[in-house]
């Protein structure tokens, strides 16, 4: 009995191995280089660079703005920028935290224009 039982668990594992070697890998093959057309590879960094960019360029904006509203009403306490702020300082409209959003939106499409720019000098400029 335990004879038949061994036999029956080594062919039962063979025949998983051999299953498993066949079938084919449920992961996709990796992408290679020849895939992708180059403008969408120059594309993809754009946006990779442009949305890198964009969370800085939101806290530089709105403290930018912070500190010029600051400095346009006189150094009042009450327009003290963000570190200093506290329960009664102003707080921006929403067309002044929209028009932030949008300066920072536009600096890091910027950004990302710069650095594909630099990226297609240095392309061209290699021998």
């Amino acid at each position: 009995m335990k004879r038949g039982l061994a036999l029956f668990l080594s062919l039962a594992l063979a025949s998983a191995r051999a299953f498993a070697q066949a079938a084919p890998s449920p992961l996709p093959a990796p992408y290679e280089a020849s895939e992708f057309p180059d403008w969408a590879l120059k594309l993809r960094r754009w946006e990779i660079v442009s949305l890198g960019v964009f969370p800085i360029a939101l806290f530089y904006s709105r403290l930018s703005f912070d500190f010029g509203r600051y400095a346009g009403s006189g150094f009042q306490p009450e327009y003290a920028p963000w570190p200093f702020k506290n329960e009664y300082s102003y707080r921006p409209s929403d067309d002044e935290q929209r028009t932030a959003f949008l300066v920072a939106a536009g600096l890091s499409l910027a950004v990302g224009g710069i650095d594909a720019l630099i990226l297609q000098l240095r392309r061209e400029a290699e021998p």
